[in-house]
């Protein structure tokens, strides 16, 4: 199930402890893997061949590239509940929906009181992501709406000159 309660900061640190445990496990495996005499090749199986593992069970089989992309927005949302809890302790536990589940990407358990989207670029534009998460959140009937996202080149801290529509926007520390 890829929804996840974080009602304090050890429940953030051992979901960032799957992912680090899934992260560690695709690396010895690329450093075990013979490489072929086509570059391509070694590109198709990274991209297509499930040499990878999902971020929270190790023993599940993903490509490599889908690997990546759940990795760094699970890894954002762990550490967006870590600052909601700072933020808004009275408002845990915050439910977090990674991958496909439904919903907003976190949600405090008070009903209607905070929702967030998250996510993870290599900048904050790509595919109009802020713009568009900005929206939706905007148009949320909770009291306190939220954007976080990782990207290089920012340290974590609240986006100010980003945010719209009463809706704060904040930068989240990458992967050290």
């Amino acid at each position: 199930m890829k929804q996840r309660l974080v009602s304090s900061d050890a429940d953030a640190t051992h979901l960032v402890a799957a992912i680090t445990a899934s992260a560690a496990r695709v690396l010895g495996q690329l450093r075990l893997r013979e490489k072929s005499d086509s570059a391509l090749r070694d590109l198709w199986a990274l991209k297509f061949e499930p040499i990878g593992c999902d971020p929270l069970d190790s023993e599940r089989p993903l490509n490599l590239i889908e690997q990546l992309n759940q990795t760094f927005t699970y890894l954002a949302s762990a550490r967006a509940s870590r600052l909601l809890l700072r933020l808004h302790p009275e408002l845990a536990p915050f439910k977090l929906n990674l991958g496909t589940a439904a919903g907003w990407d976190v949600e405090s358990s008070a009903q209607g009181e905070l929702v967030a989207e998250v996510f993870a670029a290599v900048n904050t534009s790509n595919n109009r992501k802020l713009e568009k998460d900005l929206a939706c959140v905007a148009a949320a009937s909770a009291r306190l709406k939220y954007v976080f996202f990782m990207c290089p080149g920012y340290e974590e801290s609240r986006q100010p000159r980003l945010e719209r529509e009463g809706v704060q926007v904040w930068a989240l520390a990458g992967a050290a």
